[in-house]
């Protein structure tokens, strides 16, 4: 059977953002631009089991509920110092894109390519350190948006990727 992403989400009882999660690991059957449900459940229990002997995104050991991270996320605003060169930056980006299992490509005009794994973003506007803060705003917009729809729905996380998605402190 196969379903839309919204539906396969609702199928599932989790959150949209989960799913996005599921098909950046390859852990859903896609045909075409849809979910193989019936082909997915096989390969979702046979992945639980190469994750638990892989440890598989050993870096996320805070389990907490999509709301309790977006609290996290906040609580960290402004205390960590704002990246000091542009390997920082793309570091910082990249960590705060791996949280959400999106993908990110730095472009040579400092621009910056988000994909949801649904949408395309493009941060061309400005220099890289101005176009990384609002690749990082978009990133923390769809944290917020995922904690006020699903505030209650488990996942994993990493320290990392709090501090990543938190505002830099004012210079």
């Amino acid at each position: 059977m196969l379903m839309s992403k919204a539906a396969y989400a609702k199928h599932c009882g989790v959150s949209r953002q989960t799913v996005y999660d599921w098909i950046a690991k390859g852990e859903v059957v896609m045909s075409g631009t849809k979910i193989d449900a019936v082909a997915t459940v096989g390969k979702q229990q046979e992945n639980k089991s190469v994750i638990a002997t892989q440890g598989k995104w050993k870096n996320r050991t805070l389990e907490m509920t999509w709301g309790d991270f977006w609290k996290a996320v906040k609580a960290k605003d402004g205390q960590t110092p704002p990246p000091a060169n542009e390997d920082e930056i793309q570091q910082r980006v990249s960590k705060a894109v791996e949280e959400l299992g999106w993908e990110v490509g730095f472009l040579e005009d400092g621009g910056i390519y988000l994909d949801s794994g649904d949408t395309e973003h493009y941060c061309q506007r400005y220099g890289l350190r101005e176009n990384a803060e609002l690749a990082i705003e978009l990133l923390r917009r769809d944290v917020f948006y995922t904690a006020a729809v699903c505030p209650d729905d488990l996942d994993d996380w990493s320290e990392e990727g709090i501090i990543a998605l938190s505002e830099w402190a004012k210079a």
